[in-house]
């Protein structure tokens, strides 16, 4: 950590650096700053082509990865999140992918008591839920991926965290475990209200009272807790041009809805931007797309959904 955190200390020294640089010749009544200011380019992407600096950026870049690959270091979330840090500040995703697998696959090292100071290594499970990339990191590294323009990139990032088992496990455990916990326990504690309920009327006996009470407030939970759940997983407003194909199981749709959200961030990146235009894009990279999105059961640009085709 300590490494990376001087890297990543450099990389913003670096970029400040070119910053004030840039600014001062924009300031100055020059050609030169004329052409700088007509020039649409942000300053993170002069300093991605700037020629003089690349190197400077690229041997940062090697360095963090050359700390992250050794084999000693044991990949932590929070090592994990200080690399996409450095790598994104200094617009050089394209290690991402393979850091990424890194984290679910890389061998834990550990000292022996049989072989004092000799590190030895115990395999991952790839599949555990401690190696989910989280959805912070996996959204930024996208990011970055988009905003150098490289598909490629971006579909394998997808690849190795969204679409990953270890993503979909840790999902289920940690936003759905606590309801499925929850509504195992309303019948217990209907039946423990009605219970008590019971002792506050006169017009049945107590069982009977119970009963009638603890079978309408199962069926209230039961109910609305139903119509939640479907209203949840089929709700479409967050979708802007990639939905879910027809049969798809609502139980699927929940727990990949943030693959389904990445990928519509991809398609409407390399699609047009402006709305009336959807639908008409053209060529070899997007015709491969709309088959990538197709065999994950999604569609690109549902007919039905589209504007004014409701």
């Amino acid at each position: 950590m300590d490494a990376l955190r001087a890297i990543e200390y450099a990389a913003r020294q670096l970029i400040d650096v070119h910053n004030e640089e840039l600014q001062e010749s924009k300031d100055d009544n020059t050609p030169a700053s004329a052409l700088l200011s007509l020039d649409g380019k942000s300053p993170l992407s002069l300093l991605s082509t700037s020629q003089p600096l690349s190197k400077t950026i690229d041997g940062l870049s090697d360095l963090a990865y050359r700390v992250i690959i050794h084999p000693p270091v044991f990949i932590t979330p929070s090592i994990l999140s200080a690399y996409v840090s450095i790598q994104s500040l200094l617009l050089r995703p394209h290690t991402f992918p393979e850091i990424f697998d890194l984290f679910a696959f890389k061998p834990a090292p550990f000292q022996s008591k049989a072989t004092p100071g000799k590190l030895q290594y115990k395999p991952q499970n790839p599949d555990a839920i401690s190696g989910a990339i989280p959805s912070n990191l996996a959204n930024t590294a996208l990011t970055i991926a988009l905003a150098v323009r490289n598909l490629p990139l971006a579909l394998s990032i997808m690849n190795t965290t969204f679409q990953t088992r270890a993503f979909r496990r840790s999902k289920i455990f940690r936003k759905a475990l606590p309801p499925i916990l929850a509504a195992s326990l309303a019948p217990l504690a209907a039946y423990a209200l009605a219970s008590q309920l019971s002792l506050y009327q006169t017009a049945l006996d107590q069982q009977s009272f119970t009963t009638i009470a603890f079978a309408g407030m199962f069926t209230y939970v039961t109910a609305v807790g139903t119509i939640g759940m479907v209203a949840l997983t089929t709700a479409n407003d967050q979708m802007e041009r990639v939905s879910w194909a027809v049969g798809m199981p609502l139980r699927e749709r929940w727990v990949r809805e943030e693959e389904r959200a990445a990928i519509d961030r991809i398609a409407g990146s390399w699609g047009f931007r402006e709305k009336f235009k959807w639908g008409e894009e053209e060529g070899e990279e997007w015709e491969a797309l709309r088959e990538w999105i197709g065999v994950r059961g999604m569609v690109l640009d549902k007919v039905g959904l589209m504007e004014g085709m409701e």
